[in-house]
């Protein structure tokens, strides 16, 4: 995922662009004062639909990242950790929810964690079979990536799989999500430092100052577009500077 100033870039580069297309545009048709106005009014359009847009991705990428960091949790836990999580869970709500063996029983359904390894036919087909000893007539499988192979219907009992972000949704709504065996690493300062200066940062941060510099002259020469303009300037010079002291560092 990108950081807060790489996203604050890209969006001011992009912001910048539609206001001087859309300028541009409503120059040859109007006075110069209604087409800045008129600029303004579609970009602060567009940056809001692509925030929206961007939201929802971001929703979606941290939901991922949260099912992934599940899964590693587990995978220093026992054998038998998810299924222990995930009988306490719907215990707590579900009294009438039993356990056997590997196996969690709810109103004829049992459910089967296989996280690792990925479950094949002959593991489904074991599931089965037990859940059949005790009386079920559907079996869900929960794991962590689909399964190459899906199993028909097994001597009548029914099978269903329930994967990644799903699995993590139904342990969190029961809130018996494992204990976090490890916590990620925070960027450090100096690192985020280097980010921001990052070769990368070079021709955004030059295209974000004509694009300022531009936006000045439209405008009638806005004191805060000329520093911001400066600024950029002034930010695309520092890391050019650093990526070549770098570059011969690495030489």
């Amino acid at each position: 995922m990108k950081s807060k100033f790489a996203k604050f870039v890209d969006c001011t580069v992009g912001a910048g662009l539609i206001f001087l297309a859309a300028a541009a545009v409503m120059r040859y048709y109007t006075t110069a004062d209604l087409a800045v106005f008129t600029a303004v009014s579609v970009t602060a359009c567009a940056v809001l639909l692509l925030k929206i847009r961007n939201g929802k991705k971001q929703t979606a990428e941290r939901l991922s990242h949260a099912a992934a960091d599940m899964f590693f949790d587990f995978m220093f836990l026992g054998e038998n950790a998810p299924v222990t999580c995930l009988y306490n869970g719907l215990k707590a709500k579900e009294p009438e929810t039993a356990r056997h063996g590997n196996g969690v029983y709810l109103n004829g359904v049992a459910a089967f964690c296989a996280f690792y390894p990925q479950p094949d036919m002959n593991a489904v087909a074991r599931f089965a079979a037990r859940a059949k000893r005790y009386g079920a007539h559907t079996v869900t499988v929960f794991s962590e990536l689909p399964p190459k192979q899906t199993v028909p219907p097994l001597d009548g009992i029914r099978i269903k799989y329930v994967c990644g972000e799903d699995v993590y949704k139904l342990f969190g709504s029961l809130n018996c999500l494992p204990k976090k065996q490890f916590a990620k690493r925070k960027m450090s300062r100096k690192t985020a430092f280097g980010n921001a200066f990052g070769r990368d940062k070079i021709i955004k941060y030059a295209v974000l100052s004509v694009l300022m510099f531009g936006i000045t002259l439209i405008g009638g020469m806005s004191i805060v577009t000329f520093v911001c303009a400066a600024v950029c300037a002034v930010f695309a010079a520092v890391s050019a500077v650093l990526a070549l002291v770098k570059a011969v560092k690495n030489r």
